[in-house]
């Protein structure tokens, strides 16, 4: 991180600090938080690139060294199963069991 950006980021959460009114401190931070989620998201498309790129030519453990990560690291953000991928690409809730919707009860026996 730069200077600036980390400047930028620590006024910002000081003018949201600053704020006096709870409703309005709060979904200021909201509105900041979620600017920096998408900011987020775009940084990790553009990182995964830059991985996927330098893989070209080098095994997955010379990448992870490039970024002082370990090989699985820069194997799994570069497709995708990094801890960041559950927070946009998977469902909110877990997909309810085979025959649920028919009234079946689970598979399991019972004592």
């Amino acid at each position: 991180m730069t200077d600036a950006f980390t400047e930028s980021l620590e006024a910002k959460v000081a003018e949201v600090e600053a704020i006096d009114d709870l409703l309005a401190r709060g979904r200021a931070a909201l509105e900041a938080r979620q600017r920096l989620a998408e900011s987020d998201q775009r940084l990790y498309a553009l990182q995964q690139g830059a991985i996927q790129g330098l893989r070209k030519g080098r095994t997955w453990a010379e990448v992870g060294d490039l970024f002082g990560r370990s090989y699985a690291w820069a194997e799994a953000l570069a497709r995708g199963r990094s801890a960041k991928r559950g927070k946009a690409n998977h469902a909110a809730e877990s997909t309810p069991r085979a025959g649920a919707a028919e009234g079946h009860g689970p598979d399991i026996d019972q004592p």
